[in-house]
């Protein structure tokens, strides 16, 4: 789902921006002071109570250019810490497109290709949708 996958980046994003902050002298990150720091602190001790109401505000208010805001910092921030980009979140693996099974399949109508796919017990969450979205519009 979507949704989870964006739960995953703010998560990723507060982890490693928390361990920017630890391990990192007040000096060397341009731009924070220790009023904001202070902040900072503050807002990474509650974040686990505060962090679905986020994502949905965030979410409502920016859309997709938050999303990959929030990709693209990861990104920074995990260069920044040290940590390699292949310690990457388990659901970040590439998933084989829809379109590709689809093709594969031969020799029947469009509606029983998906119905085919979606038998495959090894489908994630995201394929099933896709393939259920497809569906609905036949």
């Amino acid at each position: 789902m979507e949704d989870e996958s964006f739960k995953k980046d703010l998560d990723e994003l507060f982890r490693l921006f928390n361990i920017l902050i630890k391990d990192k002298s007040i000096d060397d990150v341009p731009g924070v002071n220790t009023a904001m720091l202070k902040q900072f602190e503050f807002f990474f001790s509650n974040y686990d109570n505060m962090k679905d109401q986020l994502m949905y505000q965030l979410q409502g208010q920016y859309g997709d250019s938050v999303k990959e805001m929030v990709r693209t910092l990861v990104k920074q921030l995990r260069e920044e810490v040290g940590e390699d980009e292949f310690l990457v979140i388990e659901d970040e693996v590439e998933e084989p497109l829809i379109e590709e099974e689809l093709e594969k399949i031969t020799g029947k109508t469009e509606r029983e290709k998906i119905d085919e796919l979606l038998k495959n017990g090894k489908l994630t969450e995201n394929q099933v949708n896709e393939l259920l979205d497809k569906r609905s519009n036949l």
